[in-house]
């Protein structure tokens, strides 16, 4: 386990002040706990892997150089938001100026959502991504594997990673959605 995992516990008020403090391991609990949130902008603009890496390493840079600005700590996942977007605008400018558009091609509609859409529905992701930190080990893994993983994991090979019977499953999965609505709920999200 990396000490960055032990930060895991930390508010974003007191990651934040820790590096700005120059504390790397709060830097790199920082950039675990926000990762999903600023790939997954890259992500719902289309891009593929390598161009939604490239942002994100520029969102990591930026913040990196921006962090003693963030206004309002507790807003880090909006300035996220806000920052990969215009990085993944300025993505698709610069390809729009190195590719010459077809003179007889019809006028494309931009397949991006607008800003503001995306960014509600990225806020809505991230809240599910927290909650599901929030759940004990067994469920938080086997939420994991069941609705994250991108290899779509068998029940036979769930149950032989975590141990479970198969018949098991589901009603494990069950109490743990449960679980998950009820942390949502009280965080004001139905």
């Amino acid at each position: 386990m990396s000490k960055a995992s032990n930060y895991k516990t930390l508010t974003d008020t007191e990651l934040i002040a820790l590096c700005l403090q120059g504390d790397g391991f709060a830097w790199e609990g920082l950039i675990k706990r926000y990762r999903r949130l600023i790939y997954s902008v890259p992500v719902r603009f289309g891009f593929a892997s390598a161009d939604a890496s490239d942002v994100f390493q520029n969102v990591c840079v930026k913040l990196l150089e921006h962090l003693h600005e963030v206004k309002d700590d507790k807003k880090i996942g909006w300035w996220l938001i806000t920052t990969a977007s215009r990085q993944c605008l300025h993505v698709k400018a610069r390809r729009s100026r190195e590719t010459p558009e077809d003179s007889n091609a019809e006028e494309r509609e931009d397949p991006a959502p607008n800003l503001e859409e995306l960014s509600i529905v990225t806020e809505q992701q991230q809240s599910v991504r927290d909650a599901v930190d929030e759940l004990a080990e067994r469920c938080r893994s086997l939420i994991a594997m069941l609705y994250f993983d991108t290899k779509s994991p068998s029940y036979d090979d769930i149950s032989l990673t975590l141990g479970l019977p198969v018949p098991s499953i589901g009603p494990t999965r069950a109490r743990c959605l449960e679980k998950l609505r009820t942390i949502l709920r009280r965080r004001g999200i139905q």
